[in-house]
């Protein structure tokens, strides 16, 4: 899903946090600030993610194949990993044969090739797809909700209570 709201908010949520250091606020108010603003992050896109769906058509679809390349391993031991990008085919409703890549890697293969899948695509732009039935975007940003309300929650205690928190 494209969307420069995203880095609109972050950049606007960076802003923000540099003038309450500037202002000398609490560190304590500035991370309920953060838990909070995860939460509201959250809420947004998941409604993109729900608007994206209902402006989408599902049609049949297979895989054709996938797409390998390296990455570095970033969890502290040195190595690369195999990351693959399946590749589907699919007829949008217009008749278009589209043949497009799937917006994220993994580091296995989730289906076979030539596998028989139902393909939710964009109207507007049909190359973007997803696999009905795969949730993981929508798992993704109640995560990031999760730990903001956690964040939010904790913050919160420690403020209410006046715990100091040496910086």
């Amino acid at each position: 899903m494209k969307s420069k709201g995203v880095f609109i908010f972050l950049g606007i949520f960076g802003l923000a946090v540099a003038l309450l250091l500037s202002m000398g606020i609490d560190v304590v108010i500035i991370f309920l600030f953060s838990g909070i603003s995860m939460i509201i992050l959250g809420i947004y896109l998941l409604k993109k993610e729900f608007e994206w769906r209902r402006n989408s058509d599902l049609v049949p679809g297979k895989v054709t194949c996938y797409h390998n390349h390296q990455q570095s391993v970033m969890n502290g031991a040195e190595g690369i990993s195999t990351m693959y990008t399946m590749e589907a085919e699919y007829i949008t409703k217009t008749g278009k044969l589209v043949i497009a890549r799937e917006q994220s890697s993994s580091t296995s293969k989730k289906y076979r090739e030539g596998q028989a899948l139902m393909i939710r695509y964009n109207r507007e732009d049909p190359k973007l797809f997803i696999v009905e039935g795969d949730n993981s975007r929508i798992y993704a940003m109640i995560g990031v909700m999760i730990m903001g309300a956690v964040i939010a929650a904790l913050f919160a205690y420690i403020f209410i209570n006046g715990i100091q928190i040496d910086a």
